[in-house]
C-alpha cells in the first residue's frame, strides 16, 4: 500500500480579483468596499477575530452567497456570467466535517472517489494512507474522533485537480503530524501553480511559495 501522489496542477495563469465587496448580516455591515487580488502560485490567509465575516467572505467568493455590493471576477469574468466554469476550477472545504458519520471510512471515500473524480491513480486503500486512516477503513464515522473525521473530509485535497482551493480552518482538530501533511499538501499545489484561499487561527507553514494575510 502507498499514498496516493498528489495531483499535479497544470494550467494557464489564473486570476481572481475582488472589487469593492461588502456584506451584510441582517442589519450589521461584517465588512465593505474590500478588495483583493490572486494570482496563480500564490496563497491568502484570512485572519480577524470570531464574527467578523471570514467565513461569509469564503462563501461570497465560492458564489455560495451574494455580496450586498461589490464584484468578484475570475480571469476577468464575473463569477455569476460563468458559475458554471468558475465552479469547475473551484475546491471548497468548509469548516465542518461534510462526512456521512453513518458510513464506515471506506464508504465515504468511495463516495469521494466518485463524486470528485480525478487522473489521479490510486486506490481507497492508497487515499486511506495518504490521510493515515488505512487501519480504520472499516470503521463507522460516528466512531472517529473531531480530528479523524478532518483527515476524511480533507482527502479530497490528495485528487483535486482544481486550480483554486477556498479552505475553511483546514488545521481545525488536526494533530501535529498531519498538519504537516496537510502543509505539505498546500505548498506542492502552490508550486504547481495553484492557487489557495483559506482561514485558519494559527501559523501555517506554506513554504517559499508567495502569500499574504488578509486581515479582516
Amino acid at each position: 500500500m502507498s499514498a496516493i501522489h498528489q495531483q499535479s496542477v497544470i494550467q494557464d495563469n489564473c486570476q481572481l480579483v475582488a472589487k469593492t465587496l461588502t456584506c451584510e448580516r441582517g442589519s450589521r455591515i461584517l465588512f465593505e468596499n474590500l478588495e483583493f487580488s490572486l494570482s496563480s502560485g500564490q496563497a491568502m490567509i484570512i485572519q480577524g477575530s470570531n464574527g467578523a465575516g471570514k467565513t461569509s467572505l469564503l462563501r461570497i467568493i465560492t458564489g455560495l452567497s451574494q455580496p450586498v455590493g461589490g464584484i468578484i471576477s475570475w480571469n476577468q469574468q464575473n463569477i455569476e456570467k460563468i458559475a458554471e466554469e468558475f465552479q469547475k476550477q473551484l475546491l471548497y472545504i468548509g469548516h465542518l466535517a461534510a462526512v456521512k458519520t453513518e458510513l464506515t471510512v471506506r464508504e465515504n471515500l468511495q463516495l469521494l472517489k466518485r463524486f470528485w473524480p480525478s487522473d489521479t491513480e490510486g486506490s481507497i486503500a492508497d487515499l486511506a494512507d495518504s490521510i493515515g486512516l488505512h487501519q480504520r477503513l472499516s470503521v463507522s464515522c460516528s466512531r472517529l474522533s473531531a480530528g479523524q473525521l478532518r483527515r476524511v473530509s480533507l482527502a479530497r485535497l490528495f485528487i483535486s485537480t482544481q486550480k483554486l482551493w477556498i479552505l475553511d480552518e483546514p488545521l481545525m482538530a488536526l494533530d501535529v503530524d498531519f498538519i504537516g501533511v496537510v502543509e505539505k499538501c498546500l505548498q506542492n499545489h502552490l508550486k504547481s501553480r495553484g492557487m489557495a484561499i483559506l482561514t485558519t487561527h494559527r501559523g501555517i507553514d506554506l513554504g517559499e511559495q508567495a502569500s499574504f494575510i488578509f486581515d479582516l
